[in-house]
């Protein structure tokens, strides 16, 4: 329904399609006009009739009748009543032809989609101050001086030839950035302006002149040391003269370098952004192509990140990364990162950009050789291990650090980028705090690592994974009292593949979880077979891995192994390294209490080796530490090993806990385990991984397994 209009001015937008008229409408409330809606061009032509708009919003493209034909008829009603409403045609085109047909039919400008609605909204209200000063002009021209003397925008008056007939300067305008009015009439364009900005300002005079267009020329002028920024707008009088209104649009400018620093800025820690560093990258490479030079890249990503932001939040988190590109800023120098282009000098560590998380790049450009590069790589690397005090706590990080060179690792930025990221994945896996060159080698090893990881997924669905069962016997009485399971896997092509190459793939990819609750499931099942078979209870213990005992629905998974395959819950041992323990100690007390719940034997795999506190082991209410191997092998010889060898063993039966000891090779280890109380004990000299029957057999006998 109609809108009657009011006092704040009334637009009439005529559009066919209703989501642009709801967002014309919603664009010119934002700017303090009133609309008034008409789905076709019939209807538009009545609301003019009736309503008596302040301006039209015209869509070309409509149905029955386009937007040419309602504009030809507006201005046949206006000839009618001797007015001139000002008409904005939205095309779908910005073709010379379009223009052109748009205003040959009346329209007094037009504007593209897609359309910018801010701009838009500008033009509105720019086309409707300039409509009234036209108007006024017409009227008189004492009334037109009084008007132009109140708007901010200057008007001009230009001869054919380029000479200033008439000029009003702007009262919003600064005084000292634009010419006056003394300076401009009776004089050449050439005289007054750069000549630069004269040279395009009759370039667009002439085409006014032409096409009887509307043309628009953007320059800027410099006064008391700041530079100011305007848009001079040009229209033909149809008398030989052309009209001309000059907007200062510094604002405009400054609101504009804001929306591109936020599209090409990090918004967390100020630097250049991803999208930021392609395009400085693409620069780059045409720079260095015309040149003839070589530059790198460096991708650097900070190791355990993720840890920090678990255990102390992502508030800390996020400081850190500020803090890191903070640090980043200071230790990179000028010359490591500004490419000296033909445009402009960038800004010290214009060609550092966070790409996203924890992940940084820089560009070094004029690479003289790669130890430069290196060199660099290694600067930063050991400014992040210096310690970050953060929220008042000390935080130590470090980082990993890939390089590619151009051209000789590629000659596109896709590419470059692509082979810096492998090289750091090469630094993290050779222990992490390390810079790595990247290679053609190390795509080789990304494509076997991505078979690896095809045929891992492969290996569960066909039936590739198998156990090996160790057994763990009883220091005092050489019995057999248990078997640790151990999965292995034999690849259709490459045989038995190892589980140091296998095991961190699955940990990495998240298979471990699956493979994990097989693991479970046929241990299970082959420990009750064995019960079933020699009628003895021997325990399996079965390794959890981190992301299993996370794994919320820990507790009923190996509740429903345990029902499915009939195992007493008391012949089930679930391993776990002290570093699984320790990750989150609150939600390990609770999943800990519900698999206590269930019966089951617990038990801390490769103690010693973590960081487990003596306050949490007794919270934690294990029944066992596995003693590392790493601490057995050196025995009886290594004296320190023995001493911490024997205080493992005391301080765990003080906490009523049993001891097994890994790694066992030799007979003077097993005694001086058996000297020291060891419980139970497992390693090669016992016995290696071995198959379902040679357990069996083992069990069948009921002999010791050695004495």
């Amino acid at each position: 329904m109609a809108v009657l209009p009011s006092s704040r001015g009334t637009v009439l937008v005529a559009d066919d399609d209703p989501v642009m008229r709801l967002l014309m409408l919603e664009m010119l409330a934002q700017v303090g006009l009133d609309g008034v809606e008409a789905p076709d061009g019939q209807t538009a032509i009545a609301c003019f009739e009736r309503l008596a708009p302040d301006l039209v919003l015209l869509d070309v493209e409509m149905p029955r009748m386009d937007g040419f034909t309602v504009c030809r008829a507006i201005r046949a009603l206006e000839r009618q009543r001797n007015t001139t409403v000002p008409v904005i045609m939205v095309t779908g085109g910005d073709d010379l032809e379009a223009v052109t047909q748009a205003y040959e039919c009346g329209a007094t400008d037009f504007v593209s989609k897609p359309i910018n609605w801010p701009i838009l909204g500008h033009r509105v209200l720019y086309v409707l101050r300039a409509s009234d000063a036209i108007a006024r002009l017409r009227i008189a021209d004492a009334h037109n001086r009084a008007v132009l003397a109140a708007i901010p925008d200057t008007f001009f008056r230009l001869s054919p030839d380029g000479y200033y007939l008439d000029y009003e300067q702007g009262h919003g305008q600064q005084r000292a950035a634009v010419p006056t009015q003394q300076q401009c009439v009776g004089r050449h364009v050439r005289d007054v302006l750069p000549e630069p900005i004269a040279r395009r300002l009759l370039e667009q005079l002439d085409g006014v002149l032409r096409t009887q267009t509307v043309r628009a020329v953007d320059y800027e002028l410099q006064a008391d040391d700041t530079v100011h920024h305007f848009e001079a707008r040009l229209v033909g009088t149809g008398a030989g003269e052309v009209l001309g209104l000059v907007r200062d649009i510094s604002e405009r400018k400054r609101t504009e370098e804001q929306i591109r620093r936020l599209a090409y800025c990090d918004s967390l820690t100020g630097i250049p952004n991803r999208q930021a560093f392609l395009e400085t990258l693409e620069r780059e490479l045409v720079r260095s192509r015309q040149g003839g030079r070589k530059f790198a890249i460096l991708f650097m990503d900070l190791d355990s990140f993720k840890r920090i932001n678990d255990t102390l939040g992502h508030d800390v988190g996020d400081l850190l990364l500020k803090v890191v590109s903070e640090r980043l800023h200071d230790t990179i120098r000028p010359s490591d990162t500004v490419a000296h282009n033909e445009a402009a000098e960038h800004k010290r560590g214009s060609n550092l950009a966070r790409l996203g998380g924890d992940e940084f790049t820089i560009l070094i450009p004029d690479l003289d050789n790669v130890q430069d590069a290196l060199t660099v790589a290694h600067r930063v690397k050991d400014a992040m291990r210096r310690p970050f005090n953060l929220a008042g706590q000390e935080i130590f990080v470090t980082a990993s650090i890939g390089i590619s060179l151009y051209p000789e690792d590629g000659e596109d930025g896709t590419s470059l980028l692509k082979y810096a990221d492998t090289a750091m994945y090469h630094a993290k896996n050779c222990g992490k705090n390390n810079a790595k060159l990247y290679s053609s080698a190390l795509t080789t090893q990304i494509m076997s690592h991505v078979k690896l990881e095809v045929g891992l997924r492969r290996a569960l669905q066909h039936n590739e994974l198998y156990l090996q069962y160790q057994p763990q016997i009883d220091v005092k009485s050489a019995q057999i009292v248990g078997v640790e399971a151990l999965v292995r896997w034999r690849h259709p092509e490459h045989g038995i593949i190892p589980p140091n190459d296998f095991i961190p793939l699955a940990e990495e990819t998240g298979l471990i979880v699956p493979i994990g609750e097989w693991v479970l499931r046929t241990a299970c099942l082959q420990a009750r077979a064995w019960q079933q078979e020699s009628r003895r209870a021997v325990r399996v213990a079965v390794n959890l891995s981190a992301r299993q005992f996370k794994d919320e629905n820990l507790a009923q998974t190996v509740l429903a192994v345990l029902h499915e395959t009939g195992l007493d819950p008391r012949l089930l041992e679930l391993e776990l390294t002290e570093g699984t323990l320790m990750d989150d100690a609150r939600a390990t007390l609770t999943t800990l209490e519900q698999l206590r719940a269930i019966g089951i034997w617990l038990s801390i795999d490769d103690f010693g080796t973590g960081y487990s506190s003596m306050n949490y082991l007794k919270r934690f209410d294990v029944r066992a530490l596995k003693i590392d191997k790493s601490f057995i092998c050196g025995l009886p010889q290594d004296s320190e090993n023995a001493a911490i060898t024997r205080a493992i063993i005391a301080m765990a039966h003080g906490l009523k806990m049993a001891v097994v000891a890994e790694g066992v090779e030799t007979g003077e280890q097993l005694a001086l385990l058996e000297q020291y109380g060891c419980d139970m004990a497992q390693g090669y000299l016992l016995g290696r991984p071995q198959s379902i029957d040679a357990i069996a057999r083992m069990l069948a006998g009921a002999q010791p397994v050695l004495r």
